[in-house]
């Protein structure tokens, strides 16, 4: 018998009653006309075939018997779904021609169980069959299990099958769904794309190969993101598509212009022709013929911001619950995009307020650090007196207080930072600040906690809510000690320049007087303007040191300034270093230029080798000290004692007295002249700096 030829004629109808039931396939068997089977007439059958038959037809199990070294089938009714337009015409016929298309996978299978008596299993079989006119991925779990003829032999193979087709394309598209819901948060939505298509990739059987691409409406065309089984950049998923450019190569070749007009819900198919070239296949044999176009609308937009293409399974028709599974995959897809462009949004939110605070600490730091070079806290506080507020971090390193503590309440204040009669004046003001809103600025005594006298100035304003109230105070308290110091020493050196002034005039005065008894016209010119030279000296000295003394060596030096040569030679001075006051710079300068011009005239400054040697220091006598200083001179001419005095003598004696306070001599003794003073310290001696 040649394969396809008619074994039985299932459409003649013969009486029967071999079988129990009354299933449609045993009335097809009893009607069938077997004279021309392998398996010949029923009644002729091995007894163990109508045993294990009459179990076939009355079960509600999915069974085929294939029987004889044809494998002819014979099945029940429960089967006739797996069998789908090939039943009834496969009743009776040898396997191979029911089966063809798949004989490659179960022929061996069936006859090693024929054969060898092997029973075989399996589990979830991926089978292309053909049903209702096109191949089919099916997926069966059966098991092939020899059955003996009546001779002992094995005369055929029972197969007990169910299709799991469902579950098992079900479960593979859920775990796409899942793996798509499970995607990380991307960065944007190129990122949403790509990680969208790695799990995409994963499920090549329902999706052959897909591309995403987005809209870019400025440009007015689509830019590739992620594809998966196909080349990025060929003629199936080209970088960039024109929209409703007409162009069947290098055009809108998908369609994407009308997918960017569709809805949520609304899909476009199209076929995979020779436009495409050769499309890949994916994991199936024979490459996709149509595809399916999804629009992608973000969450909260009405209109496609991208499309999802995804071909066909070609072994697998487009029913409505494959349509459903690609219109969530676009769905999962348009979630991802919706999360990595609002993520996108909130970074960038992120980073203005990140740039806000950088800014803000930045202001914030440039304010602590004006306030710290302007010495300026601030307080804000409600004007009730038991109300701490709040104040800078500036404003307790003013007071000396506990930065981290609250500031002491407005009542507090009072006797720890400032004197009741001043805190009274600052209540007062505040009083009126808060009953007229006019600020205030008052400069005030105060005291830090530890109780070291300071002074601040104050400015404060009133402080409104949005209904224009009155709801308290915004102070600034500025610390002014130093400027204050400075403003009183200023004042201290205007008396002092304007009492050293009058001194000065009076010894100018005095000067003139005894200059101009004493001396010819010519001579009082010479001897004045070196005298008013020597003052000017002494003045400069202490105009550099702001009025607060003149050291001595600088002193001397300026008033020996004509013998400068002679320094360390033959004008020695010994002594520490010594600031002497103001008044006894002046004395001191006066007689030190006499006795240098005395000494450059007749003296040991008068020839090439005399010495001069100025000393002086602090000596105790009794419970004082005292100030010493010596003139000494040695080597010069025979000092003769002038007959009568002149100016200098006076200066050199009497002013040095008076303006010293102590005790001046001055001795023409042969070997030179020397000059003694002794005073009390504190009438020479400008005390140091930090002294009382």
């Amino acid at each position: 018998m040649t394969a396809g030829a008619a074994w039985i004629d299932v459409a003649e109808r013969r009486s029967g009653g071999f079988f129990f039931g009354d299933s449609e396939t045993a009335a097809a068997i009893a009607a069938a006309n077997w004279t021309r089977s392998p398996l010949g007439l029923p009644q002729t059958w091995p007894k163990r075939l109508r045993v294990a038959l009459e179990i076939c037809l009355n079960s509600a199990f999915p069974i085929a018997i294939f029987w004889g070294n044809e494998l002819c089938l014979l099945y029940n009714d429960a089967y006739h779904g797996l069998l789908a337009d090939k039943h009834p015409r496969a009743l009776g016929r040898p396997a191979r021609e029911v089966w063809p298309e798949i004989w490659d996978v179960i022929g061996p299978m069936l006859q090693g169980a024929l054969t060898d008596g092997l029973p075989t299993r399996s589990e979830d079989l991926q089978l292309h069959m053909m049903r209702n006119g096109r191949r089919d991925e099916g997926y069966f779990t059966f098991s092939y299990s020899p059955t003996p003829d009546d001779d002992g032999t094995i005369g055929g193979v029972f197969c007990p099958v169910v299709e799991t087709t469902d579950r098992v394309i079900g479960e593979r598209r859920l775990r796409t769904l899942r793996d798509l819901a499970a995607l990380s948060r991307a960065e944007d939505e190129g990122e949403a794309c790509r990680l969208a298509a790695s799990v995409l990739a994963v499920n090549g059987y329902d999706l052959p190969f897909s591309a995403i691409y987005r809209f870019d409406e400025t440009r007015g065309e689509a830019e590739l993101m992620a594809t998966t089984g196909v080349k990025p950049g060929g003629r199936v998923a080209p970088h960039r598509i024109p929209l409703g450019d007409p162009d069947p190569i290098r055009g809108d070749i998908w369609g994407l212009a009308e997918v960017a007009r569709l809805t949520p819900g609304r899909v476009a198919i199209r076929t995979i022709d020779a436009r495409f070239g050769e499309p890949p296949c994916g994991p199936w044999p024979a490459a996709p013929d149509e595809a399916v176009l999804f629009p992608i609308v973000l969450l909260g937009q009405d209109r496609a911001v991208a499309a999802l293409i995804v071909a066909v399974n070609p072994f697998k028709r487009l029913d409505a619950a494959y349509a459903y599974f690609l219109d969530r995959v676009a769905a999962k897809i348009a979630s991802a995009m919706t999360d990595a462009r609002a993520y996108a949004a909130e970074r960038e939110r992120a980073e203005e307020i990140r740039v806000r605070e950088l800014a803000l600490r930045r202001t914030e730091a440039e304010l602590r650090e004006a306030q710290r070079l302007g010495r300026i806290g601030s307080w804000r506080w409600s004007g009730r007196h038991d109300d701490r507020g709040g104040g800078s971090p500036y404003l307790a390193r003013i007071f000396g207080l506990d930065p981290n503590a609250p500031p002491p309440s407005f009542a507090e204040q009072k006797g720890l930072l400032y004197a009741p009669a001043d805190w009274q004046r600052l209540d007062a003001a505040t009083r009126e600040t808060l009953r007229t809103g006019e600020g205030f600025e008052l400069d005030l005594p105060a005291h830090r906690a530890d109780g070291a006298a300071i002074h601040v100035t104050i400015r404060s304003e009133a402080v409104r809510d949005e209904r224009g109230a009155i709801v308290g105070l915004r102070s600034t308290v500025q610390d002014i000690t130093e400027r204050k110091q400075a403003q009183e020493r200023v004042e201290l050196l205007l008396r002092e320049v304007t009492h050293r002034a009058k001194n000065l005039l009076t010894v100018v005065r005095a000067v003139a007087r005894q200059t101009a008894r004493r001396d010819s016209p010519m001579a009082f010119a010479q001897h004045f303007d070196q005298r008013i030279a020597a003052l000017g000296a002494s003045h400069d000295l202490l105009v550099q040191n702001e009025w607060r003394g003149v050291e001595l060596h600088a002193l001397t030096r300026s008033q020996l300034a004509h013998f400068r040569d002679l320094f360390g030679s033959r004008i020695r001075m010994e002594g520490p270093t010594t600031v002497v006051k103001p008044a006894a710079s002046q004395a001191i300068g006066m007689a030190l230029h006499e006795l240098a011009t005395n000494a450059g005239k007749y003296g040991a400054l008068s020839n090439d080798v005399g010495v001069v040697r100025i000393a002086f220091g602090v000596t105790d006598k009794g419970d004082a000290p005292h100030f010493e200083m010596d003139w000494r001179e040695s080597g010069g001419p025979p000092v003769v004692a002038p007959k009568r005095h002149g100016f200098g003598h006076m200066v050199i004696l009497q002013m040095a007295k008076h303006a010293l306070g102590g005790h001046v001599t001055l001795d023409y003794a042969p070997t030179g002249v020397v000059w003694k003073v002794s005073a009390p310290l504190d009438n020479v001696i400008e005390p140091a700096q930090g002294e009382d």
